[in-house]
C-alpha cells in the first residue's frame, strides 16, 4: 500500500530534507521511523527538497509499507515516535501509482523579513534584516516574475541537470504587519534556490541597490552568472503542495 503524509517541521536544526551521509536530515528521521514501525526498511519521497534550516508548514511525501492501518492510527503511530521538531499533520492512503514529486501542480512558499530592531527569539523563524525596505519597489519587482519565464538567472540547478528552467509563478504578493514583510509566492515548480533568489532581488531593489529594469534585464539574459545572491534560509517557509483529485483512496480528518 502507499501513503501519503503531509508533515511540518522546524528546519532550523536539519541539514534540510534531503537524506545526508552523517548529517541530520527529516527525510532521514522519517526513514528510521518507518521502518522501525514496518519491521524492514521503508523508503520516503518528499515533493522536493528544503535546504538547511528551512521550514515546513505542509511538505508531503509518500511511502509504501505492508503494514495495513488506518491514517488515524498511522498518524498516531508516527507523531508518538517522531522528534519534537516534526508534526505529522495528515496520512492518507492513495493509487500506487501516485508520486509526491513528479504529481505536483503548485507549490506555495512564503518569506519572513523583519524590518526593525533585531529579535534575538526569532532569530531561527524570520530573516532579521534591520533596515526598512522600499515596499513598493519591491511590489514593483514582484510584477515582472509573475507569468512564465525562463529563470536561469535566478536559481543554482545547472543547465546540465536540468535544461528547461522555464517556470510559471501564478502570483507574487506582499503583505506588511508593522516591521514584518511576508512575501507568498506560488508557483508551477521551483528549482535550487530559486525563492531564496527571487526574495534577494527583492530585498536589492528595497534598499535601492538594484532597479526593477537592471534586475528585468538579468532575467532576459538567462545567465548563472547574471545574480548571485541568496536570501537567508531561516525566513523560508514550504506552506502548500497541490495535487489533482483523484490520488487518495481514503479520507483523513
Amino acid at each position: 500500500m502507499k501513503y501519503k503524509v503531509t508533515l511540518a517541521y522546524d528546519g532550523s536544526e536539519f541539514l534540510g530534507w534531503q537524506k545526508q551521509s552523517s548529517e541530520r536530515s527529516v527525510q532521514e528521521e522519517l526513514e528510521t521511523i518507518l521502518s522501525k514501525i514496518a519491521k524492514e526498511e521503508v523508503r520516503v519521497h518528499g515533493s522536493g527538497r528544503t535546504d538547511a534550516k528551512v521550514h515546513a508548514l505542509a511538505q508531503t511525501c509518500h511511502f509504501e509499507s505492508d503494514v495495513d492501518m488506518d491514517h488515524h492510527a498511522w498518524r498516531r503511530a508516527l507523531n508518538a515516535l517522531v522528534p519534537k521538531d516534526i508534526y505529522i499533520k495528515l496520512v492518507q492512503r492513495v493509487n500506487h501509482e501516485f508520486h509526491a514529486q513528479y504529481h505536483t501542480l503548485s507549490k506555495t512558499y512564503e518569506y519572513r523579513l523583519n524590518q526593525g530592531e533585531y529579535n534575538p527569539f526569532m532569530r531561527n523563524y524570520v530573516y532579521q534584516y534591520g533596515k526598512k525596505l522600499d515596499t513598493q519597489a519591491i511590489r514593483d519587482l514582484m510584477k515582472i516574475f509573475v507569468g512564465t519565464h525562463d529563470f536561469t538567472s535566478f536559481n543554482a540547478t545547472e543547465l546540465t541537470v536540468v535544461e528547461n528552467q522555464v517556470r510559471t509563478i501564478e502570483w507574487f504578493n506582499l503583505n506588511e504587519e508593522d516591521d514584518l514583510l511576508i512575501f507568498r509566492i506560488k508557483g508551477s515548480g521551483f528549482l535550487r534556490y530559486m525563492v531564496r533568489m527571487l526574495i534577494a532581488a527583492c530585498i536589492e531593489v528595497g534598499r535601492g541597490k538594484l532597479s526593477v529594469e537592471d534586475v528585468n534585464d538579468m532575467l532576459l539574459k538567462k545567465d548563472k552568472r547574471a545574480f548571485a545572491r541568496n536570501a537567508e534560509p531561516c525566513g523560508l517557509y514550504m506552506c502548500e503542495v497541490e495535487y489533482e483529485e483523484g490520488w487518495i483512496e481514503d479520507e483523513s480528518i
